[in-house]
C-alpha cells in the first residue's frame, strides 16, 4: 500500500437477484417479499448481517422459528467475522473457502425454514 492509496480486498454479491432466487424463504424474513426490498441493499453479507439482527431485536417472527434458527444464525454471525478478519488481512484464499461456507450455512437454513 502506497501513502495514499489503500488495497482493498472485499466481498460483494455480484447480482442481488441471485439472493431472492437462492434463499427465497429466507430473503422474505429479511426484507419481505422482493417488491418491497427495492430500496434495500440486497446481498449475502446483507442476508447474513439482517437475519442475525431479526433474530436477536425483532418480535416480528414467531418463538419457534426463532428457536428453529437459533444455531444456524449464530454460525451465520462467526462466518461473517471470520470472513471480515480474511478480508483485512488480505488472505483472499480464506475468504474464498468462507463465502462457501457462508452460502453453505444459509442454503442450510434455508432447508431449515422450508420443512
Amino acid at each position: 500500500m502506497g501513502k495514499f492509496l489503500q488495497v482493498r480486498v472485499s466481498a460483494s454479491t455480484y447480482e442481488p437477484e441471485d439472493v431472492y432466487r437462492q434463499w427465497p424463504q429466507l430473503s422474505r424474513l429479511a426484507w419481505g417479499e422482493k417488491e418491497l426490498a427495492d430500496t434495500k441493499t440486497v446481498g449475502v453479507r446483507e442476508l447474513s448481517s439482517v437475519l442475525q439482527d431479526k433474530w436477536k431485536f425483532s418480535e416480528d417472527w414467531p418463538a419457534d422459528l426463532k428457536n428453529l434458527l437459533a444455531k444456524g444464525i449464530d454460525g451465520l454471525g462467526e462466518l461473517d467475522r471470520s470472513l471480515d478478519d480474511a478480508l483485512a488481512d488480505r488472505r483472499a484464499d480464506v475468504a474464498d473457502r468462507i463465502t462457501y461456507e457462508l452460502e453453505d450455512a444459509l442454503d442450510e437454513l434455508e432447508r431449515m425454514v422450508t420443512q
